[in-house]
């Protein structure tokens, strides 16, 4: 077996010190490939910047030469037979949900980030041990005895986490013979009773819709921090939750919030970890794993976790409207359906991941990939179905037997719900196409006792002109407004007249008085949903 041990001798330094133990039966070339990504962001992390000091040994003694393959690879050229030991050291100074961090209070770690997938021997299992300044609290390994843990191969291990600390609060419950633990890090300014219960809600309730649960055990880890944070990685056997200011959670607004991630994360112990695209099955950590699958891996599951804090009972009719209008309205502000479809867009994540690079050049899979999703669910109920129980096929046919899927047979199990041209017309046109999913939700969204209505509330700049402004600067352009011919994103808008002068102030140092010509059109509406009564659709929705 590979031996892993982990130690940190100085968390006020932040590195962490790793040495694996390697026997080798014949000669050849090892390699030891550290991942250039991890499962839920489709874009190079590469961890090989936060290694230093990686040396080899052959039985404790003899330093042995190494290269690198390539930024990420280190290769060994073994002569003879017998046990190498490698070691190196991972700065672990990195506090998100998929990354690693020390200090004077935890080790936190996901070993997907700082371990090392071994090939050119013989295949064999990972067994970790621990030499941490604080006691482990939770190990999504498998234990094999007392502080030893093992994975079958480096899938499990790049699908596990470790948190060691000096202080954590444990809290549990189960449905039926599933096991759920919640592992709280960082300070709790909410009721156990309250936040419990909801959980349990939507874990019921998703759990009920599949069927079954995909593991017996399952970790909701939460870094509850003092700054700004929001993120949530998802994992087999558990995921991984940061949220702050922790302080925050005291309000029920930013509760539902935490609550919110916490359903989509555990939404994808079943779609993503289990329900998965052929390119991503199993993951190659050593390169780009293309997909033009992103609406369906965050898309459905944005809109699903949304969906589950409803049909729970969690949230209100009336909350989920507020939630959804503020998606809409997200999406409404960005025009990179335009000039990038939801396939191109996922495929693109490996270009710049979740952040805009260039303005309006590709969708959100996660934001316009939910409101595609919300269309699927209107118009396979109006079929008599719901996309509920299309991912219910999609668990049985590929999730439960570990089969990728591929091209249009993910599609084919929409389509095979449907009675009529329908669904052709609708991948063509929202998702292998480029128009706006919203005029389609303002059309369908009535069947479900939901009005989407859009509204200007004569904000000169914004309605008459085209510009979202914040202090003072220009941030979004409507391109299809006159100011988008003369304005730059960056300006500084230093006055406003009424007939549409403006003296702006450009980063290049220059002054211009610009006069925007009028037009018909007006821009950025605000949206809102307003709810009437229950209708038999919202109740096959909910049910």
């Amino acid at each position: 077996m590979f031996q892993y041990q982990i130690s940190c001798k100085n968390p006020a330094s932040q590195y962490l010190q790793i040495q694996v133990k390697i026997p080798v039966s014949f000669p050849g070339k090892v390699k030891l490939q550290l991942p250039i990504w991890r499962a839920g962001r489709y874009f190079p992390s590469n961890y090989a910047q936060f290694v230093r000091n990686f040396s080899v040994h052959f039985e404790g003694e003899e330093f042995i030469p190494f290269y690198k393959g390539n930024k990420s690879l280190w290769v060994i050229e073994v002569e003879k037979s017998g046990n190498y030991e490698v070691q190196y050291e991972f700065f672990a100074g990195t506090m998100d949900a998929g990354s690693s961090w020390v200090d004077d209070q935890q080790v936190y770690i996901n070993l997907v980030n700082c371990c090392m997938e071994i090939s050119g021997t013989r295949p064999y299992s990972y067994d970790f041990k621990f030499k941490l300044p604080y006691p482990i609290q939770v190990c999504t390994l498998p234990e094999k005895r007392e502080q030893t843990y093992f994975a079958n191969n480096f899938q499990e291990v790049a699908d596990s986490t470790i948190l060691a600390s000096k202080e954590i609060t444990h809290w549990k419950f189960k449905i039926g013979d599933y096991r759920f633990h919640c592992w709280l890090q960082g300070e709790i300014h909410f009721e156990k009773e309250d936040f419990l219960n909801s959980l349990k809600k939507v874990a019921t309730s998703q759990l009920k819709d599949f069927g079954v649960f995909p593991e017996p055990e399952y970790h909701f880890i939460f870094q509850l921090l003092p700054y700004q944070h929001y993120h949530g990685v998802e994992h087999r056997r558990g995921t991984v939750i940061t949220y702050g200011p922790a302080e925050k959670l005291k309000h029920n607004k930013h509760l539902m919030e935490l609550l919110g991630v916490s359903s989509h994360e555990l939404y994808h112990a079943w779609n993503v970890c289990r329900i998965r695209p052929k390119e991503l099955l199993p993951y190659d950590f050593s390169t780009e794993n293309y997909t033009t699958f992103g609406w369906i891996l965050e898309g459905i599951t944005s809109y699903m976790g949304d969906l589950f804090l409803l049909k729970s009972g969690v949230i209100s009719i009336k909350e989920y409207s507020k939630k959804l209008q503020n998606t809409i309205q997200r999406v409404s502000e960005d025009f990179g359906w335009r000039n990038s479809n939801i396939l191109e867009s996922s495929f693109d994540t490996w270009v710049d991941g979740y952040h805009v690079s260039a303005p309006d050049r590709k969708q959100n899979i996660y934001a316009n990939g939910a409101l595609i999703a919300l269309g699927i669910d209107l118009m396979l109920l109006a079929n008599g179905s719901s996309l509920t129980e299309v991912m219910q096929k999609a668990w049985v046919r590929y999730g439960k037997n570990n089969r990728g899927y591929h091209d249009f047979s993910f599609w084919n199990l929409i389509s095979q719900e449907l009675t009529n041209q329908e669904e052709n017309d609708f991948y063509s046109t929202y998702i292998a196409g480029n128009q706006s999913i919203i005029p389609y939700l303002k059309d369908k969204l009535p069947t479900l006792g939901l009005h989407l209505e859009e509204k200007t509330d004569g904000d000169f700049l914004r309605n008459s002109l085209g510009l979202i402004v914040k202090d003072s600067k220009i941030k979004k352009i409507h391109p299809d407004s006159f100011a988008y011919q003369v304005l730059m994103l960056g300006d500084e808008i230093k006055s406003t007249n009424p007939d549409g002068s403006l003296e702006i102030y450009r980063l290049n140092g220059s002054v211009n008085h610009v006069k925007i010509e009028n037009s018909k059109m007006e821009f950025f509406p605000t949206y809102h949903i307003q709810v009437s009564k229950d209708t038999p659709l919202r109740e096959a929705w909910l049910n």
